[in-house]
C-alpha cells in the first residue's frame, strides 16, 4: 500500500496506546479514517516484532513497521516489486535490520553486573512472570513481550549519579542505552529516527514523489524520530516530563496525553495541512 503525501510514523506505548491500559480505543475513528485515505500509519516502538503484528491484526493494518527502538524495518512482500537494497526475505516480510542481534549484548550485560550489581534487572533476568508484575501486561502479552531480536529491556534501579556512568560503560563496550517512558532499552547504534530516514528513503524510491513524514511519541527515546519528521507532534504523558526537542519547524505539544493527545494532534495538523480525511 503505498502512500499518499503523508506518512506517519508513531510511537505505541504512552502515545498511541494508553500508558496505564494500553487502549488505542480514543483514536480508533481517525485511524480508521486515515485507512480509507490511502495515509499510512507505521508504529515505530520499543515493542518487539510479535507485539507489533498482534497489534497490526488487531487494528487491520498492512503497513511496515519498526521494532524495537528502530534496530529493524519490516516492510510487507506485498507491497513491493523490487526487493530493497539489503534487507532479506523472512515469512511476509523484508526485513532490514539497523543492529546485531539480542545475543550479541549478552556478555556485555553480565560484564556490566560485576560492576553494579543489584542496580538493574531486565526482562531476560524476571521472566514472564516478573515482566507481567513490572508492566501490568496479561501472560499473552508479557510472552510477546520478552521475544526481543536485537536487545535488551531492563529497569534501572540505582541512581541517577550510577546510571551515567553504566551508560558510559554501556557505550564504552559498543551498546547504547534509549529511555522509554517506563523502561530502558539495551541496543546497537541507532534510533527511531535513522529507521525513520531508511524507511522515508525507500518510499520516496518507490513513489517518486514528493512525501512528508510525520512523527508522534511522547518519550526520550522518541526525540531522534520527532526531531527527524517534517511534522513532530509531541504527546503529554502522565508519568513523565516532556522530553526536549530541538528547534523544529513544526512541533505541536498536545493538551491531552495518549490516545486521545495522539488523535488531538493529528487533527490539528490535518487541518493546518487542508487535508480533509473525512
Amino acid at each position: 500500500m503505498m502512500p499518499t503525501s503523508l506518512v506517519i510514523f508513531t510511537d505505541l506505548d504512552g502515545s498511541l496506546l494508553d500508558h496505564y491500559d494500553y487502549s488505542h480505543a480514543p483514536a480508533d475513528d481517525i485511524l480508521k479514517r486515515l485507512q480509507t485515505a490511502n495515509i499510512p500509519v507505521i508504529p515505530c516502538t520499543s515493542k518487539t516484532r510479535l507485539e507489533c503484528e498482534s497489534l497490526r491484526k488487531e487494528l487491520d493494518s498492512h503497513t511496515p513497521f519498526i521494532v524495537e527502538n528502530g534496530a529493524a524495518i519490516l516492510i510487507p512482500e506485498a507491497d513491493i516489486a523490487q526487493p530493497p537494497e539489503g534487507c532479506r526475505l523472512e515469512g511476509q516480510f523484508y526485513i532490514k535490520n539497523m543492529v546485531p542481534d539480542k545475543a550479541h549484548w549478552y556478555p556485555l550485560l553480565e560484564s556490566l553486573r560485576i560492576h553494579f550489581d543489584g542496580e538493574f534487572i531486565t526482562f531476560n533476568q524476571v521472566g514472564i512472570d516478573g515482566v507481567m508484575q513490572m508492566t501490568g501486561l496479561d501472560q499473552e502479552q508479557a510472552e510477546l513481550a520478552c521475544t526481543r531480536e536485537y536487545g535488551e529491556i531492563l529497569k534501572w534501579l540505582g541512581s541517577p549519579q550510577r546510571y551515567l556512568q553504566f551508560k558510559h560503560d554501556v557505550e564504552a563496550g559498543g551498546g547504547q542505552l534509549l529511555h522509554g517512558g517506563r523502561f530502558t532499552h539495551l541496543t546497537g547504534d541507532t534510533d527511531k529516527g535513522r529507521a525513520l530516514k531508511w524507511l522515508m528513503t525507500f518510499y520516496q524510491q518507490q513513489t517518486m514523489q514528493p512525501l512528508l513524514s510525520v512523527a508522534l511519541g511522547d518519550s526520550h527515546n522518541d526525540v531522534a524520530m520527532l526531531e527527524s519528521a517534517d511534522y513532530a507532534i509531541l504527546i503529554r504523558s502522565p508519568a513523565h516530563a516532556l522530553p526536549e526537542i530541538a528547534e523544529h519547524e513544526y512541533l505541536q505539544v498536545t493538551e491531552h496525553m495518549g490516545p486521545k493527545g495522539w488523535a488531538e494532534g493529528l487533527t490539528k495538523l490535518l487541518e493546518t495541512l487542508s487535508i480533509d480525511i473525512n
